[in-house]
């Protein structure tokens, strides 16, 4: 169960033709909202409003039980490298459903249930939700003709539930495509009345800007692994790269300039003003006297004290020494070349890595049947790519701590 009204219809349609239904929620630390209560805390830092699992909010409200499995550490070795590669963005889709499929089997032998029933509708996303999709993802998945899908079930071959007779066909629906209207008629017939937005998406890795700073992390590691802390940094501050072994993140806010001191890790640096309120830096890289002075200056000049002749500033190496400089403060715009994040102005699009002469298919992303691997650079070129996903809308520098993610490939899915 994502949370999504979809998910919460399917539970509904299940009870009303007299199933048990058990919910399962998979906690792959991408969420927005979900990693943001864990992280930040339970209350918003932007808005002061208490953070709420969405699983757990709509199966109170359709009074459903619902368990949250952590799959996080599996999926980050999952994320960075894809068999079926990515969609516009970050967004593993494929291999994410796939991998949450696997996962709602062990959960169903577990319990003893009988099948898997998923809120997929056909055609409402672009890369995972296609029939020949579909099929393909069954089979890697392993449960081939054990997933229901009771919005989309009349458009699909019969599923084993269809076939033994525990569903019938006519009790089930053929809505296709991205509109709601359906859904939402459905809702009110079911008597599901507080539903979140049905366009919403709560996954870091469909946003342009996430996945710049991930495709420039992976591009510039030398062991192409992902840990839960780069997934939470990722996600925190302005990102520059100034060379290929130096780059430094800048905190927009006091939530975020706490969360940059407490995901460094050795090998980095945090650069902060001594006295004077302002961003706090983190430094990751090259540890030397160039770079500290050229994140103190760039931090300065995001700071209060941007129009002082000189601040004072404290370096932190992690697990090393301190120590002291003083500064002229730099003028941001000078440095915005080095910003990583995608340009809203050139129609979301976001440079990343795609196969090459890949051609696209209908039903099929390009690299379905080929081990796709975006972090080697054999085979691959750098393209700009525009995105599919419509995004959350535009997230440049000055402020991207809104919720960022898209409506592909949400971070928790239902199963």
């Amino acid at each position: 169960m994502s949370g999504g009204l979809d998910s919460m219809l399917v539970s509904k349609i299940l009870e009303r033709l007299g199933f048990e239904v058990h919910a399962v929620n998979f906690y792959t630390g991408f969420c927005i909202v979900e990693q943001r209560r864990r992280v930040d805390g339970s209350v918003s830092s932007r808005n002061n409003k208490k953070l709420i699992n969405p699983a757990l909010k709509s199966a109170a409200e359709i009074e459903v039980p619902v368990e949250i499995i952590d799959i996080s550490k599996e999926y980050l070795a999952m994320v960075t490298h894809p068999k079926f590669g990515y969609g516009s963005n970050v967004n593993p889709c494929i291999d994410c459903r796939i991998h949450m499929l696997r996962e709602a089997k062990a959960f169903m032998d577990r319990i003893g249930a009988k099948f898997i029933a998923t809120g997929e509708v056909v055609g409402q996303r672009p890369m995972s939700q296609h029939k020949n999709t579909m099929r393909l993802i069954e089979k890697e998945a392993g449960v081939a003709d054990l997933v229901l899908r009771p919005l989309s079930a009349r458009l699909l071959p019969p599923t084993i539930p269809e076939i033994k007779g525990w569903v019938k066909r006519q009790d089930l629906y053929d809505i296709y495509g991205r509109g709601r209207g359906r859904q939402m008629k459905l809702a009110s017939e079911l008597g599901i009345a507080d539903y979140p937005n049905p366009a919403g998406g709560c996954c870091f890795l469909t946003d342009q800007t996430y996945a710049c700073r991930f495709f420039d992390l992976m591009r510039h590691r030398d062991e192409k692994v992902l840990t839960m802390e780069d997934v939470v940094r990722l996600r925190l501050g302005r990102h520059f790269r100034m060379s290929p072994d130096f780059k430094i993140i800048i905190g927009r806010n006091e939530s975020e300039n706490e969360l940059l001191e407490q995901y460094a890790e050795t090998g980095m640096a945090l650069v902060a003003a001594t006295e004077a309120k302002g961003p706090v830096a983190l430094v990751e890289g090259r540890l030397d006297d160039n770079s500290f002075v050229l994140a103190a200056r760039l931090t300065a000049g995001y700071g209060k004290s941007a129009r002082e002749a000189a601040v004072d500033f404290t370096v932190r190496i992690v697990g090393g020494d301190e120590k002291r400089i003083v500064v002229e403060p730099a003028d941001p715009k000078e440095y915005e070349k080095h910003m990583i994040i995608h340009d809203p102005g050139a129609r979301n699009k976001v440079k990343r890595f795609r196969p090459a002469n890949k051609p696209r298919s209908k039903d099929v992303m390009p690299a379905v049947g080929k081990e796709a691997d975006p972090i080697d650079d054999r085979g691959y070129e750098l393209r700009e790519i525009v995105s599919e996903s419509g995004g959350s809308g535009p997230l440049d520098g000055a402020d991207i701590h809104g919720q960022i993610g898209g409506p592909e490939g949400s971070g928790e899915d239902e199963a």
